[in-house]
């Protein structure tokens, strides 16, 4: 099997993962931020903003996107603010972990 081959048999395992963890859905940016959060994550810390932000998943979603995306991650209940704030700050919710 060529490398294509290999790649798509990936996607492939990825989609129905995705599928399962209910966020197959979200779309392409909502996702990659959703995978960036959980790749600079902590346990039990917060997770900065700045941090999604400059992640390579999430690298050229303007700023304006990526804002919304993110709010509209926090309304789906994937992510929520850190301890109260409304912002700079989140945590994974339990529907991610």
């Amino acid at each position: 099997m060529d490398n294509l081959g290999k790649t798509a048999q990936l996607r492939q395992l990825l989609f129905g993962l995705e599928k399962d963890l209910g966020i197959s859905e979200l779309g392409t940016v909502k996702q990659n931020i959703l995978y960036a959060a959980t790749l600079v994550a902590k346990p039990d810390a917060p997770i900065d903003t700045d941090d999604i932000r400059t992640h390579e998943l999430v690298d050229g979603v303007p700023r304006s996107t990526f804002f919304k995306a993110l709010k509209e991650l926090v309304a789906a209940g994937f992510l929520q603010h850190s301890d109260g704030t409304q912002r700079a700050s989140y945590m994974l919710t339990d529907k991610v972990k």
